[in-house]
């Protein structure tokens, strides 16, 4: 067994933070199979300055947005080395960051995410793993959702994984993976406008008060999106252009808005853990009892009123919910991209094609070296030395026989 000591780092379009989770990973390289422990974990929020450069980046000129690609990458690496100094963290392996995407259009071969890599490292003393999409682009994959392609080796023991973060993602074993549809990202510009002393809807307590509006609810279940088979993933620019629209919040009362959305998540929901069950039946998955057993995450976790809908809609359907501890609710994606990381740096595959769509699994992530040797190098190093050196060994083995 082997164990590593890491750090994940991640963003969502909600714009609420960043995410920081300190995790130990044990497992077994040759198997691939692998425990975690959530050591630390915390959520600094952004400044309303942050927020509002990382809401507009996408309307920056190139010069511009080259400069806050690089400011950020110092927002990154001197937020995460306060909290490995604040938490007194010793004995770090490696640092993983997923980045804020700004632009992701797959279909036209490109996906962005703000942060250089090359400059967070300057802040750190241990590799920083980054940049996870891209490569899975380039060989014609979607280049997300990627969570899925983590669940797939730390939570094993569930056949759906659902995340709720600003927008639905669905993972099936690593069997598939795809985003549902928009989720935190909608719900909480809703309730800011209704209320801008609020970042969320807390509970899904607006929503309760509000009525569906049944023309906005078929409008959005009518989305093209939706229409389109996996592998696929949604876009903040999709959201803006094709789901606020729909929002009218001059014609329609916000809280009634809230809770016709609110319907359209938990059916989105509902029916990707009903396809979900046909793929996972129609590959080699064993269950007890003929359960589908799912597993609940993210921050949209927290959100009740959603929670009661979703599980209302699947009521005598044959999955068993369970709601995830209060850590990976919030920290899963942060833990995900850790372990993606530390995958990287073990040359291990760490996206799958059948998650993402692209023609191969691959090792992606781009690794960048702190300006100074550490001892964290060294053991992930003398890790990998130590596997080769057992490698050649059986080779040489066999060859002598």
């Amino acid at each position: 067994m082997a164990s590593f000591s890491g750090i994940g780092c991640t963003t969502g379009p909600s714009l609420d933070g960043l995410d920081l989770c300190h995790v130990e990973f044990t497992g077994d390289v040759q198997t691939d199979i692998w425990g975690y422990r959530i050591m630390k974990a915390t959520t600094i929020p952004y400044t309303p300055e942050w927020q509002g450069l990382l809401r507009t980046a996408c309307q920056l000129s190139g010069e511009q947005l080259i400069r806050l690609h690089v400011e950020y990458g110092h927002f990154v690496g001197q937020t995460i080395d306060e909290f490995i100094q604040t938490e007194g963290i010793n004995n770090l392996d490696f640092v993983a960051s997923h980045g804020h995407t700004v632009f992701h259009q797959p279909n036209l071969g490109y996906t962005f995410q703000l942060g250089d890599g090359e400059t967070t490292a300057v802040h750190l003393r241990y590799p920083f793993v980054c940049n996870f999409g891209n490569k899975d682009v380039a060989l014609g994959g979607q280049g997300a959702p990627l969570v899925p392609n983590g669940e797939k080796f730390l939570f094993s023991h569930k056949d759906i994984c659902i995340n709720l973060s600003g927008i639905a993602n669905i993972g099936l074993r690593g069997l598939q993976g795809y985003d549902v549809c928009p989720c935190n990202y909608v719900s909480n510009m809703l309730a800011i406008l209704h209320d801008s002393k609020l970042e969320y809807d807390p509970e899904g307590d607006i929503a309760r008060t509000g009525k569906v509006i049944d023309d906005v609810l078929c409008q959005l279940e009518e989305l093209d999106y939706y229409k389109q088979l996996p592998p696929k993933s949604m876009e903040s620019e999709k959201i803006e252009n094709s789901v606020l629209p729909l929002l009218d919040t001059k014609k329609y009362q916000i809280p009634d808005l809230l809770r016709t959305f609110a319907e359209h998540v938990a059916n989105r929901l509902a029916d990707a853990c009903k396809d979900g069950r046909n793929t996972l039946h129609a590959g080699t998955v064993s269950k007890q009892n003929g359960v589908i057993k799912v597993l609940v995450s993210g921050g949209g976790s927290f959100n009740t009123h959603l929670i009661e809908l979703f599980q209302s809609k699947l009521l005598n359907e044959g999955f068993d919910i369970e709601i995830a501890d209060r850590d990976t609710i919030v920290f899963k994606e942060a833990l995900i991209f850790a372990f993606l990381g530390l995958r990287c740096l073990l040359n291990q595959e760490n996206i799958m094609a059948s998650v993402t769509g692209s023609k191969f699994d691959s090792i992606s992530g781009s690794i960048h070296r702190p300006v100074h040797s550490s001892s964290s190098v060294t053991r992930i190093i003398r890790f990998l030395m130590e596997k080769n050196k057992q490698r050649t060994a059986s080779s040489s083995s066999i060859c002598s026989n």
